[in-house]
């Protein structure tokens, strides 16, 4: 049963150290981040800076969203609306991959170029041209897994936006997952798995990415 005393909110400044790192330490093995921060010193460190970084480049646009237990954040999504995020070459340049470049070094930004353009193509060949929400980043403090937390958000989430605004009352919501587990855990949203695929291409051990779609409620 989900913490009844969970309070779900759109996320401030103050909570985005918090949130990367629990965004970081529930990605902690996930491949595809493993590819991008490979495991050994400044891993973690490296996992956290490039949450909170995206998770700044969401911020004025509202739609990344946390559950607070306590004082503490125990879960966020972000879900990316159709328009999506509207960032200009240059402030991506500026603002994005030179400070990313200056901290971890231009391998890095190759690999997370490699990794953007990668599911940059899952995503379209997902969408199929339509106008979509992205489930873009979830995760729930491990410690507090298992009760129904996520559930609970995610639910919550996608009623107060994407069912309560759809366009044209057919705008889907997509995302890929790593982890077979959380097939269930989507279906259980109204997700289907649209595909599975297996990645090898980027110069680690193969591991599958499941595809999903899910249409609004209404």
């Amino acid at each position: 049963m989900a913490d009844s005393a969970m309070v779900i909110r759109a996320l401030e400044p103050a909570d985005i150290r918090a949130t990367a790192a629990l965004l970081a330490e529930a990605m902690d093995d996930d491949p595809a981040y493993n590819f991008l921060f490979p495991r050994g010193q400044g891993h973690l460190a490296g996992l956290e800076d490039f949450f909170a970084r995206n998770l700044r480049t969401h911020l004025p646009y509202r739609c990344t969203y946390v559950g607070i237990v306590g004082r503490a954040v125990a879960a966020t999504v972000t879900m990316r609306p159709p328009d999506g995020v509207s960032i200009s070459m240059l402030t991506m340049i500026r603002r994005g991959l030179l400070p990313f470049a200056f901290a971890h070094g231009f391998s890095a930004v190759s690999r997370l170029l490699t990794l953007k353009d990668t599911y940059d193509a899952i995503e379209s060949r997902l969408a199929r041209g339509e106008r979509h929400w992205l489930v873009r980043m979830m995760a729930v403090d491990p410690a507090r897994q298992g009760r129904g937390l996520g559930s609970h958000l995610l639910n919550f989430i996608l009623d107060a936006t994407v069912d309560a605004r759809t366009i044209g009352g057919k705008a889907p919501t997509v995302l890929t997952t790593h982890e077979e587990r959380n097939v269930l855990f989507y279906e259980r949203a109204g997700f289907e798995v649209d595909g599975a695929q297996t990645m090898s291409s980027m110069g680690k051990a193969p591991y599958r990415v499941w595809s999903m779609r899910r249409r609004p409620r209404t």
